[in-house]
């Protein structure tokens, strides 16, 4: 491929970052610019947001440009992509995944243990209110929205207790000495996909597809499938209260899955784990027993 691949992406800190890593991967194979632009994501109020479940609002302009063909690819965080994407398009993971836990901070508290019952904590995510309310039903809760820099900044300014971020958008910062401590996943079971990166790109484009090919991490991907696979079967979306989180490791799959009432006083979560060979279809398979212990009518209540 001779020409530029221009790279749609969000016009944040973060996700012109998350762009750039891409860029850097694909620079052995093909020039790239970054064409950032604002989404509907960014703009919306959270009441808008929580209305419209999140669903897609942090790639509706960045398909529209790809569609147009103003862009070649664009670049996401995982998670924030819905498990049922617009047929004109398809996404493939890339390299690596970074650090996929949660991460908590706070300036007061060396732990998330060591707040008081009745601590402030900021967080925008229906599935860590859930987790912050079944440690302590009387924590504050306080809705926070905008980019990395400007929820730290409040978390100063507004003088809150604590504040839990995703530990991978700290790290692709290179700002993770701000983590006061990395919540392990039996206690916040991830968003599905946290912590990878993948590219979209139009279904059509053969060229785009085959080039991707070789910068794609089976062991990411799979972990990826499986993950969106979960939530799939459940019916979940960015706004629900839900996790999915797997590995692989000597041959083996793992894969925990969570779900919880908004209120955090009812849950389940469950790990299991098969040979990557006879695993296939494990998200879908561990989907299909959490909805017979009722996780769907879990996310309603």
């Amino acid at each position: 491929m001779n020409k530029i691949i221009r790279i749609a992406t969000r016009n944040s800190p973060l996700a012109l970052r998350q762009a750039n890593i891409v860029k850097d991967i694909l620079k052995e194979s093909v020039k790239c610019e970054l064409i950032p632009m604002t989404s509907s994501g960014d703009n919306a109020s959270t009441k808008e947001f929580k209305k419209l479940g999140g669903k897609g609002l942090f790639l509706k302009e960045l398909e529209e440009s790809l569609l147009s063909g103003d862009t070649d690819i664009a670049v996401h965080s995982l998670k924030d992509v819905p498990y049922i994407l617009n047929n004109k398009f398809e996404i493939t993971t890339i390299s690596t995944r970074e650090v996929s836990t949660d991460a908590f901070i706070s300036n007061k508290y060396k732990s998330i243990y060591d707040l008081p019952k009745n601590a402030t904590i900021a967080t925008s995510s229906p599935r860590r209110i859930a987790v912050l309310k079944n440690i302590s039903r009387d924590f504050e809760i306080v809705e926070i929205r905008g980019n990395i820099q400007t929820r730290l900044k409040k978390l100063e300014e507004e003088n809150y207790d604590g504040m839990i971020l995703a530990a991978a958008g700290l790290h692709r910062m290179s700002i993770q000495k701000q983590i006061t401590e990395y919540l392990p996943i039996k206690q916040s079971v991830p968003s599905a996909g946290q912590g990878i990166l993948c590219i979209e790109y139009l279904k059509k484009n053969s060229n785009i597809k085959r080039m991707l090919r070789k910068y794609t991490n089976r062991d990411v991907d799979r972990c990826a499938i499986e993950e969106r696979n979960f939530i799939g079967v459940i019916g979940g979306n960015c706004m629900s209260p839900i996790g999915a989180h797997a590995t692989i490791q000597k041959e083996k799959i793992s894969l925990t899955g969570f779900v919880a009432s908004k209120d955090g006083n009812n849950f389940i979560k469950t790990t299991c784990e098969a040979s990557i060979t006879k695993g296939i279809g494990i998200g879908k398979n561990l989907g299909n027993i959490f909805n017979k212990q009722g996780a769907k009518k879990l996310l309603h209540k």
